[in-house]
């Protein structure tokens, strides 16, 4: 049977880090796409095949992939969040639990039997 020991606080403040470093590659991101659009405005009119391959490397890679890495990224800090929120809550379900069933066995607990279990054996 598999054990689980998650630090709670050291997984929400790892999920805190990589959350702010997702958001911080935003502008990254955004400087790349306008400095690509900045060197296509210097490219002269005459090299149309330079201008319809820095298109296609905005238009067919980089866009579609930076859109990517930050849907994906943000998939996996909320289902991994979730995930977390779901663990604890269900240590607590199983600590209530525990406790309930730790008070329900001391109230039902059968009433000793003098002679103990060898005289409860031969009667």
């Amino acid at each position: 049977m598999a054990v689980w020991n998650i630090d709670m606080a050291g997984a929400a403040s790892t999920l805190k880090a990589a959350a702010s470093h997702v958001e911080a590659s935003q502008p990254s991101l955004e400087g790349m796409g306008k400095a690509l659009e900045q060197a296509a405005a210097s490219i002269p009119g005459d090299a149309a095949v330079v201008l319809n391959a820095l298109n296609d490397v905005v238009v067919l890679g980089l866009t579609p992939s930076a859109g990517e890495v930050a849907g994906r990224s943000e998939t996996i800090l909320t289902s991994t969040a979730k995930a977390l929120a779901f663990y604890q809550q269900g240590d607590l379900a199983m600590a209530s639990a525990a406790q309930r069933n730790a008070a329900l066995a001391e109230t039902a607990a059968p009433a000793p039997v003098h002679g103990g279990p060898a005289q409860a054996l031969k009667e």
